[in-house]
């Protein structure tokens, strides 16, 4: 549609291959790209003005990720939290914001519970993506809702290549076997540390296309760690998790499209504890997570609505924590979306999109007790073209009722786009979000405070974009100001007391040295201020564990039947962390058109480090795996 083609410019965050006529590995496109799109893209226009990092399928295959967050975290501006290796809790955060004020979203439907309100992406398994969108300010693709932190989207992959209708995936991570304790005992079984292997299937039914993918992983974890003048090895952290994905997507006649995605995931976890706060050698904790999304659009119904979508989503998630000291404890959440969506024909100098959705988040919990909370909702967005469609406005508005606080939560945001020709653009972004406090801040025991009201933030985006074809740059203003926002007291009690304001700038830019070598680098800084207790900017108290400094950059080679990609990140120090360098390299080879193997190497120089005290990463870690498609 002409109407959805004006120079929307997508920052991705790394330069992967070189794309080039002769090489095998041409599918696996490039990164760190400034693309122009003529369709809308993920359901919802592109072009919102919002600051939007899009991983696509072709990149996820290239950097051979171990999880979901870690190829969020490969963004300028996003970060992601751990509490260790494979199998523990992850989530995300975008430019400095908690991940509780992060929504998560997949295939366009919101999987955040009201819980905690924050997910876990490491429930989502890397076989089942397409692409992962970031957005940083505004609605972005989606254009439904606002959010204090951003948004991750996540579209689950639905496209069946009957050429090879069977995928067999697999690999295997070893960390080396290095001494410890006071014997200089080695844990040799640290070189099968972890396996994954996946199972992938696709069929054609008419023009519907049906995949599968099975999957299991299982991790060890015995990595070794520093503890004081020795090494120490990492106990009860062992993961074993299934998970299984069925997707059927496509066209029932001329106007009516059809789309199904379910997946579950089950996972066992020892829970080793905290070097700080005590180990917990035997507890252990199970999480089961299922989700099934459901939709049907309808197409061209009238001169004036271009379609008609109707979406439904279920979710379920249940975690089991063992603890041998304090007792067990069990919490159920479901969350059900139903979703009634038009897209609106008006010429080519507007575009209209509105909708009406409901949730309803019930919860079951030991410690929190049974919680309800249904937020029927109501949004619009739009795009006004102007001056020869060189210039143009994208409104977005939403307004949600929340029935457990009885209040009223609207968002909006503005986003202008002015294309100065075919290699520069501008861009501006203000928007404003709220979020409202979970059920466990709202009722859990000693420690919540049911008369907590929503938090409330506005974000703000001034950017400009190049791109010749070789050198591509962008470059973000941005500020963010958090008021009526939600922290423990001294006695970790949860109070609306806290304001803040970020502000700072991202710089990115990549360069396609020639056919085989490509060099993409960013940088963040973030300023913070404490604005609680009425302090003032010109007091200059900065936000705790934030970092100040952010600095990534990859190096690529792509030449015949190998791929390389190093790259590296510097995530400076805070008032409560450390700085840290971390590098990983990982070299893809083409042994045949339907066999690839890799081979790659995570930090590196076997960093020591954590995202959260108490909880050391692992260190140095080879992974040596590979895809064979096949009849």
């Amino acid at each position: 549609m002409k109407k959805r083609g004006i120079f929307s410019l997508v920052l991705v965050l790394v330069v992967l291959y070189p794309t080039f006529a002769t090489s095998p590995f041409i599918d696996f496109g490039s990164a760190y790209e400034l693309t122009v799109f003529d369709e809308a893209f993920a359901d919802a226009e592109t072009n919102s003005a919002s600051t939007v990092t899009i991983i696509s399928r072709e990149q996820i295959d290239s950097f051979n990720a171990q999880t979901t967050s870690e190829l969020v975290g490969k963004a300028i501006g996003t970060s992601f939290s751990s509490y260790g290796g494979l199998g523990a809790a992850q989530s995300v955060q975008i430019r400095g914001a908690s991940a509780s004020k992060t929504l998560v979203y997949v295939d366009g439907m919101p999987l955040t519970s009201a819980f905690d309100g924050v997910f876990d992406l490491s429930s989502i398994p890397v076989a089942l993506i397409e692409r992962i969108e970031i957005v940083k300010s505004g609605a972005g693709n989606l254009g439904k809702t606002n959010a204090i932190g951003g948004i991750v989207h996540i579209i689950t992959n639905k496209t069946a290549d009957t050429a090879y209708p069977f995928t067999l995936a697999f690999e295997n991570g070893s960390f080396l076997p290095l001494a410890y304790g006071t014997g200089n005992d080695r844990n040799w079984s640290s070189l099968v540390d972890s396996q994954k292997i996946d199972f992938t299937t696709r069929g054609q039914l008419d023009e519907v296309s049906i995949v599968n993918t099975i999957g299991s992983s299982r991790a060890q974890n015995g990595y070794t760690y520093g503890s004081g003048s020795e090494r120490d090895i990492r106990d009860n952290a062992d993961m074993y998790k299934v998970y299984d994905s069925l997707t059927i997507s496509g066209d029932i006649g001329r106007r009516t499209e059809v789309n199904s995605t379910t997946f579950v995931s089950f996972q066992q976890v020892g829970v080793p504890g905290s070097l700080v706060y005590g180990l917990t050698p035997n507890d252990h904790q199970e999480d089961l997570f299922l989700s099934t999304t459901n939709s049907v659009v309808l197409k061209s119904l009238s001169p004036n609505l271009d379609s008609l979508a109707a979406r439904a989503n279920y979710s379920y998630g249940r975690l089991y924590y063992h603890d041998a000291l304090y007792g067990d404890s069990e919490h159920d959440r479901h969350k059900g979306t139903v979703m009634l969506e038009q897209v609106w024909n008006l010429g080519e100098t507007f575009a209209l999109s509105t909708g009406l959705e409901s949730s309803i988040d019930y919860l079951d919990s030991t410690d929190v007790g049974q919680h309800t909370r249904i937020t029927p909702s109501a949004y619009a967005n739009g795009s006004i073209y102007l001056t020869g469609k060189r210039l143009s406005l994208h409104p977005t508005v939403s307004v949600s009722y929340l029935s457990d606080t009885n209040v009223f939560s609207p968002n909006a945001s503005l986003g202008t786009i002015f294309a100065i020709d075919g290699q520069h653009e501008l861009k501006a972004t203000v928007a404003y979000a709220e979020n409202a406090p979970s059920f466990s801040q709202l009722y859990w025991p000693y420690m919540s405070n049911p008369d907590l009201d929503t938090e409330k933030g506005v974000n703000v985006d001034i950017g400009y974009a190049y791109s010749n074809g070789k050198v591509r740059y962008e470059g973000i203003l941005f500020g963010r100001n958090m008021y009526n926002a939600i922290v423990n007291d001294s006695s970790w009690t949860p109070r609306n007391i806290a304001e803040s304001l970020y502000i700072g700038t991202e710089q990115s830019i990549a360069l396609q040295v020639n056919q085989a070598y490509g060099i993409s680098a960013s940088y963040q800084y973030n300023k913070s201020f404490d604005l609680s207790d009425g302090k003032s900017i010109a007091e200059n108290v900065e936000v705790g564990n934030i970092r100040k400094h952010t600095a990534k950059a990859s190096l690529s080679y792509g030449q015949g039947f190998v791929k390389a990609i190093l790259d590296g990140e510097y995530l400076g120090g805070s008032s409560d962390s450390d700085p840290i360098f971390l590098c990983n390299i990982t070299v893809n080879f083409l042994i045949r058109e339907d066999v690839k193997l890799y081979a790659s190497i995570d930090n590196l120089f076997d960093t020591s480090y954590a995202f959260n005290e108490g909880y050391p990463m692992p260190g140095m870690k080879l992974r040596i795996g590979g895809n064979w498609d096949f009849r």
